[in-house]
């Protein structure tokens, strides 16, 4: 043991003098020395590595040297666990640093190894990978990492400060999609656990992703007087925080047209500006900040200065969702300017880039711009040909003068004169032909302004129209909830004032298949889409229902295999009914005096275009005289109409317990039911 500790400590001070040496490589273990425990130089790696900050470029570069030595020396050591957490950890430091490319590859390391190993608290590398392809503009990829981290961490009930992460990360790529309020549920979710935890350091993260949201949103108001709060109740220690407070200042005073208050930051955020390197991922607030200031006060020239300096910070980090925003400011200066090329340029790759990002969603506003940059295009052409033309006047004057002075000089210039003066005919023909297309091209800009308005209020009505619809819909789900709980706590009160046993029973039973359908309309109420229901979540929260409703059911667990399934009220009525009555047979008698067991639930599809609902347990099997009971049950003859509602073909079986199976066709048009 004293051999081994003083290896340690010999290597540590000898890779810690070189460094000293020269701080900016990073650290390197001698390739001559044979480590005798490289697991154990491994743990000293890492823990070396905690005394680097990773908001100081030269010791963030120490800080990833020593989790690079620390990975190799783990894959040595053959120690799957704790070379997956060290990968996960440097493609953290990476992502912080701005190299998404290795923090992508390391991360997707430590992913395959966590699953080799069967590890299940996947909800942190989840989370990372989302917000590096958010940061690489793959919005597709990272909403369905952000959306597993979120699932992952619910499944694993963490509530820790790990959650706050993974909902402030999930918020930033709905964020960037401009899909603002559903960012900014996320968001407030992230600030809730993060007020849980009273963590300061995420409350000041978050508050100006939810000021910037509010911005987005119209609210410049709310979102300053939320800045301001914050900032008196955590007086701001970093100038991380204080650039991201004073740019939200900024951006707000500068909608709400208080240009003098907005200057004050603006000084402020190029004063702290300079205390970073000119490529720290904290300059983005402060490009933002600026570049949304000087539009608004016509600075173009500075607009532009800055806007460049944006597009070779957002190169050198492949910030393509920033990018593209840039490329708007730099049209914007350009045009103004009378650089009418690059603003050509600029516009083409604004185009390009708009859509490999978002592909024909932002098409209305692309078409805005490039009509806007047309107008300004052809107003400067006729320009341009009205000085021509003013040219050409001053010319045939000046020659007409002249001829006019050779007269006196003889007949010689006869002809000459006679040509100067087709000339002329021809230059004034020519003029009015002109004049004439010019008046046409305007009453055509007129002819399409107008159309343009009248589709922009056809298309204003239509989604006023969808969305009354859409409301109607959901008030009718609400209050068809609403009713059935009535129902519900009227079955509880009869309950409550019954004695005989079997007469509660029957309450009961009715109040649980009251419950199955309010869920529904409850869900329905909740979602986006009125008219379809997730079935995963619905059977999910079912389940937790009947978890919560049954006494006794500790030794029970359900074992849920369900796909991305997705149900019209019609038929998620129907479906929502057979589950209760299965489930609920299984949980009463299934399993007697306390036994344990599982109950199966799977929603799939089989066949092509059918799916199989089937509810199984491993408990004692149907009685003796199932056959004579059968006609005489509720629940079997409740759960044979709905499958006949269902068009369907419903099976019970006794084998190895239980097994209740459903196939049905989730459409109109079901002409034939698969042999089961």
């Amino acid at each position: 043991m004293l051999l081994w500790c003083c290896c340690v400590l010999f290597c540590i001070w000898t890779d810690y003098a070189s460094a000293q040496q020269n701080p900016l490589l990073p650290f390197s273990l001698p390739v001559t020395v044979q480590y005798p425990v490289p697991e154990g130089i491994a743990d000293v790696w890492m823990k070396v590595a905690l005394d680097y900050s990773i908001y100081s470029e030269k010791e963030l570069a120490q800080r990833i040297a020593c989790y690079e030595q620390a990975v190799r020396l783990y894959r040595k050591a053959l120690n799957r666990r704790k070379e997956a957490d060290a990968l996960q950890i440097l493609g953290d430091c990476h992502n912080h640093q701005g190299s998404l490319v290795p923090a992508e590859a390391e991360l997707l390391q430590a992913l395959a190894i966590y699953k080799e190993i069967g590890y299940t608290a996947l909800q942190g590398i989840y989370d990372l990978l989302g917000n590096v392809n958010g940061q690489k503009a793959h919005y597709d990829v990272a909403l369905k990492y952000g959306f597993l981290a979120v699932r992952t961490a619910e499944a694993q009930q963490d509530s820790s400060l790990q959650l706050c992460t993974i909902y402030n990360r999930l918020g930033l790529t709905l964020y960037h999609l401009a899909e603002y309020n559903k960012a900014l549920i996320y968001f407030k979710k992230s600030l809730g656990v993060a007020y849980k935890w009273q963590d300061t350091t995420s409350i000041l993260t978050l508050v100006p992703n939810i000021a910037s949201t509010y911005w987005h949103l119209g609210r410049p108001g709310l979102a300053i007087s939320m800045l301001t709060s914050t900032e008196k109740r955590y007086p701001l220690s970093y100038d991380e925080d204080r650039i991201t407070f004073a740019a939200g200042l900024c951006i707000n005073n500068v909608s709400l047209g208080r240009y003098g208050e907005a200057n004050v930051y603006v000084k402020k955020l190029l004063n702290l500006s300079g205390k970073f390197d000119r490529y720290n991922y904290i300059q983005d607030v402060v490009y933002v900040a600026l570049l949304n200031y000087y539009q608004a006060i016509g600075d173009y020239a500075h607009l532009r200065h800055y806007a460049r300096a944006y597009e070779e910070y957002c190169r050198r980090g492949g910030y393509a969702y920033e990018l593209l925003n840039d490329y708007a400011y730099l049209f914007r200066a350009d045009s103004a300017l009378g650089n009418f090329p690059a603003a050509i340029d600029y516009y083409q790759q604004y185009k390009l880039l708009q859509d490999s990002l978002y592909g024909e969603e932002k098409s209305h506003q692309i078409a805005q711009l490039q009509m806007q940059y047309e107008a300004e295009r052809k107003d400067h052409d006729l320009q341009l040909k009205e000085k021509s033309i003013q040219l050409l006047t001053r010319e045939g004057l000046l020659q007409k003068s002249a001829l006019e002075r050779a007269r006196f000089e003889g007949n010689i210039i006869i002809g000459g004169t006679a040509m100067l003066v087709l000339m002329l005919v021809l230059g004034y023909n020519r003029y009015q032909l002109k004049q004439r297309i010019n008046r046409d091209l305007t009453l055509q800009q007129q002819e399409i302004s107008q159309q343009h308005q009248s589709l922009s209020v056809l298309v204003s009505r239509q989604r006023k129209l969808v969305a009354e619809k859409e409301w109607l819909i959901r008030e009718i789900h609400h209050r068809a909830k609403d009713n059935l709980q009535i129902i519900v706590r009227l079955l509880n009160t009869q309950a409550a004032n019954v004695d005989d046993q079997s007469a509660r029973a029957a309450i009961r039973e009715s109040r649980h298949r009251m419950q199955a359908v309010s869920l529904i309309h409850q869900k329905l109420y909740q979602e986006e889409n009125a008219a379809e229901l997730d079935m995963d979540i619905y059977i999910r929260e079912l389940v937790a229902y009947f978890s919560d409703s049954f006494n006794g059911l500790q030794q029970i667990s359900f074992d849920l295999h369900l796909a991305n399934v997705y149900l019209e009220v019609y038929q998620a009525v129907p479906i929502g009914l057979i589950l209760n009555e299965a489930i609920t047979n299984a949980c009463k008698y299934a399993f007697p005096e306390g036994q344990e067991g599982v109950i199966t639930v799977v929603l799939n599809y089989v066949a092509e275009n059918y799916l199989l609902l089937s509810v199984k347990d491993n408990g004692t099997g149907l009685p003796a005289d199932f056959g004579i009971r059968k006609r005489a049950s509720m629940g079997i003859i409740l759960m044979e109409t709905l499958t006949e509602q269902l068009e369907g073909n419903l099976s019970v079986t006794n084998k190895d317990g239980v097994s209740v199976v459903l196939i049905f066709k989730p459409q109109h048009n079901r002409e034939t039911i698969p042999a089961y």
